[in-house]
């Protein structure tokens, strides 16, 4: 009876003291209802300031203003809580997935259909001959900081790689930043087997889709691959320039698309080729008789010889004496 009861007790103690060890919000950390309307008001805020025009930036930062005078929230708030639920990044990607749905819906109220043009290979698979061959998570995040400012990859090749596959690297940008200037840069390297490597730079600047893409040529068509590797790279800032920018890739998607095919019928076999001219081609060909295919065979020529009956030989003229003597000879 005691063990039970002490056992009991030491199991109540454990939930008790697991229970006031769980990590809790911080008091001036926006509730994650309260966060996801501001980050829905915050982009539509952007959207906004880039269809101005002129001095896109600091439109950009008067409307982020007033979406913090809307909500009743200050700049340090929304920062401090961007960057604790950025820590937490499920809790981080499930807001943004909420917003990212909000923000679609209120574009499609105006016949817009933004998330189809900015994810153009969302409907492709891992099988066929244009493949999304991505395996890391759809979205990130890099900020400029020493630890967080450089996203990463690399991806080896498997049986379902062929030489001269095309690869395109895709991924959307979108800045959360009130201050006047934000930039990074993305690389797509590829090392082949005869240790040859290629690369493919990007200077990423404001919202947009971003195609990082490379096509081999000869001899690298006919080389096999190695490996794949990429970065997204955010300069570190200086302290004096210091304020909340965090850049988001989403629909971070890498196609490949195979070579096309070239039909073997189309190059010349040398056991097939015709040596007959294309000029006797083009006429009929007369099929010969029996008799006509007899009299163009190739056949000796004969002389006929006709003999005279009263032909006379020639006498030589001393034959012709010797006759003369012999006729008055007695």
């Amino acid at each position: 009876m005691r063990s039970s009861a002490f056992s009991f007790l030491c199991l109540a103690i454990s939930c008790f003291i697991l229970t006031g060890c769980k990590p809790s919000r911080p008091k001036n950390i926006l509730s994650e209802s309260k966060m996801e309307k501001v980050m829905v008001d915050y982009h539509l805020a952007q959207g906004m300031a880039e269809t101005m025009g002129e001095d896109v930036e600091g439109t950009r930062y008067k409307y982020v203003q007033a979406v913090f005078r809307k909500h009743h929230i200050t700049e340090a708030e929304f920062d401090s809580s961007l960057v604790y639920y950025f820590e937490h990044s499920e809790k981080f990607f499930d807001i943004y997935k909420n917003v990212s749905q909000r923000v679609q819906a209120q574009a499609e109220k105006y016949g817009v259909d933004a998330r189809a043009a900015r994810n153009q290979y969302g409907h492709l698979t891992n099988k066929g001959d244009t493949a999304n061959i991505w395996t890391d998570h759809t979205n990130a995040c890099v900020i400029p900081n020493k630890l967080q400012n450089i996203y990463q990859f690399i991806l080896f090749p498997d049986s379902s790689y062929q030489t001269g596959d095309v690869f395109i690297w895709h991924f959307h940008t979108q800045y959360i930043a009130h201050g006047l200037d934000h930039e990074a840069y993305a690389l797509l390297a590829l090392q082949y087997e005869n240790d040859s490597v290629v690369s493919v730079t990007q200077h990423l600047r404001g919202n947009n889709n971003f195609d990082l893409k490379f096509t081999p040529k000869e001899p690298l068509d006919t080389v096999a691959l190695r490996h794949i590797n990429g970065f997204v790279y955010m300069p570190t800032m200086h302290e004096k320039e210091k304020s909340l920018m965090v850049l988001l890739l989403q629909d971070l998607s890498l196609i490949r698309m195979h070579p096309e095919k070239k039909d073997s019928l189309a190059k010349a076999d040398s056991l097939l080729t015709d040596t007959i001219q294309k000029d006797t081609l083009s006429a009929p060909v007369k099929r010969l008789t029996p008799m006509e295919l007899r009299d163009k065979q190739p056949h000796e020529k004969k002389i006929n010889v006709v003999k005279e009956k009263n032909a006379k030989r020639p006498v030589r003229r001393n034959q012709r004496n010797r006759n003369v003597k012999r006729r008055y000879q007695f």
